[in-house]
């Protein structure tokens, strides 16, 4: 009777998966009705029409930014994966990975912050912050589960590697986009 009631760790093994695609539903969502604008802004979208109907225009638009958010956000979760493993390579003295099985269970955070984007999908800034949110509680949650197993120069160590990997990280990303924009405006004027 005890084993059948014993919770069994597969059952959440879906909600990173849903949760990148809520994500990039919330995010394409907005880009697409965004994007829509500035076609019909430059007189783009009256030539697309001759062409295709309208929801063709808008199922096309919006599966392809759908792809590149999804395409995005799992190789994050990738990025943060790899990233977790490095630091508890570095900084645990765990060899068999009951770190990493005890850290588990805060992708809970980001599927709730997936469905928030969904309802919240008519402002990229609030969907942004919901999933900057949810990424720093799904962090958080995991430094408490595994926290008595670390030593504190094992916690502090795992939080800075995590924090100047993603701000440099970010700023690089920040710097490229930067650079492309510059180019693209210097090639226009």
């Amino acid at each position: 009777m005890q084993a059948s009631m014993k919770k069994n760790v597969y059952m959440t093994g879906y909600l990173p998966l849903f949760s990148i695609i809520l994500f990039s539903s919330g995010f394409s969502i907005y880009f697409e009705r965004l994007l829509i604008d500035k076609l019909t802004y430059f007189g783009v979208y009256q030539g697309m029409q001759e062409l295709f109907d309208d929801h063709v225009i808008h199922l096309s638009i919006g599966f392809c930014l759908f792809l590149l958010f999804f395409m995005m956000f799992a190789a994050l979760k990738l990025l943060s994966d790899t990233l977790t493993h490095l630091s508890l390579f570095f900084f645990s003295k765990d060899t068999e990975g009951n770190l990493l099985q005890q850290g588990k269970g805060g992708s809970w955070y980001f599927f709730v912050g997936g469905m928030l984007a969904i309802v919240l999908n008519h402002s990229v800034l609030l969907i942004g912050i919901v999933f900057l949110v949810a990424s720093l509680l799904y962090f958080f949650q995991f430094l408490l589960r595994i926290s008595a197993r670390l030593s504190t120069i094992g916690i502090m160590g795992m939080v800075f590697l995590h924090l100047f990997f993603w701000t440099g990280f970010g700023l690089l990303v920040v710097y490229t986009v930067m650079r492309l924009y510059n180019a693209f405006v210097a090639a226009i004027t």
